[in-house]
Formats: structure tokens, C-alpha cells, sequence
């Protein structure tokens, strides 16, 4: 009968021993997760949607060699329409204020703005030069307050 309750209270106390290193282990887990989101200072939404966009319309790198000065016409519709700018290597090419704009675009990457809205917006190709492999006719992008890139290309 000794024998058992001493085996009894040994299984009690490494019980309780592992339940104080599992409780310290998750106190630690949970200063280093409160560490990291401190490091960051960014709003939680803000990151989501920069990660979003680089992971639905990543930036392609186009070699210097494939990159030409060719112009092509390109028309943007907004629904609803909102100050949308569309940028093309720093330069502003036009907005998207009256819901449709006709611009010129060249090879490579344009960026729609939308940082500052609050309201969704989608921004669809509705005509392009027939040359033109991307965008395609009809393709939609849906902006929230952030930026989109768009490639353009023969």
C-alpha cells in the first residue's frame, strides 16, 4: 500500500513540473510574438494588403534588352470611378477620375494608386492594341487603398 502512494504523489509532481515548463514555454512564446509585432509598427491591414498585391500581381523584373520604347494605346475603366493614378516609371500617365481614361502606355510595368481610398475599386482593361499579349481584354483588378502593378507587353 506504501508503494502506491508514493508512486501516486511521483506522477502528481511530474505533473505539476511539467505543467510549470509548459506554462513558462508559452509566457515566452507569447513576449517574443508581442517582440515581433512591436518591431513591425505597421498597420495589420496595410501589411495584409501589401502582401496580397505582391503575391496577385508580383513586379517581373524584364530583362534591359527585352525592354523597348514602344508605345502602345491602352483604355482603363474605374468602377466606381475614383482618383486612381496610373504611373509609369515615376511619370504620371492619367487618373481614372471620370471612370475611363485612354492613355499611352510603353512596354513594362504600370502601378494603378489607390493608396488613401477607402472604397473598393475595379479597374478593368476594356480595349488595348491588338499587339499586345498582356493585359488581357476584360482583365480586373480590385484595389483597396493600395497599388497595383500591371504588366504590358507584346
Amino acid at each position: 500500500m506504501r508503494r502506491r502512494k508514493s508512486l501516486l504523489e511521483w506522477m502528481w509532481n511530474t505533473v505539476q513540473r511539467a505543467e510549470g515548463k509548459i506554462i513558462r514555454v508559452m509566457v515566452l512564446a507569447s513576449v517574443i510574438l508581442v517582440l515581433m509585432q512591436l518591431g513591425s509598427l505597421k498597420d495589420p491591414l496595410e501589411f495584409y494588403m501589401s502582401v496580397a498585391a505582391k503575391v496577385e500581381a508580383p513586379p517581373l523584373e524584364l530583362p534591359a534588352l527585352a525592354q523597348s520604347n514602344q508605345t502602345w494605346q491602352l483604355t482603363l475603366k474605374a468602377t466606381p470611378a475614383a482618383p486612381i493614378r496610373v504611373l509609369q516609371n515615376g511619370k504620371v500617365l492619367g487618373t481614372l477620375n471620370n471612370g475611363e481614361q485612354t492613355m499611352t502606355v510603353e512596354t513594362g510595368q504600370i502601378q494603378l494608386d489607390g493608396r488613401g481610398l477607402s472604397q473598393i475599386i475595379q479597374v478593368q482593361v476594356i480595349n488595348k492594341d491588338t499587339q499586345l499579349v498582356e493585359p488581357r481584354n476584360n482583365y480586373t483588378l480590385v484595389i483597396q487603398g493600395n497599388v497595383q502593378n500591371l504588366t504590358v507587353r507584346p
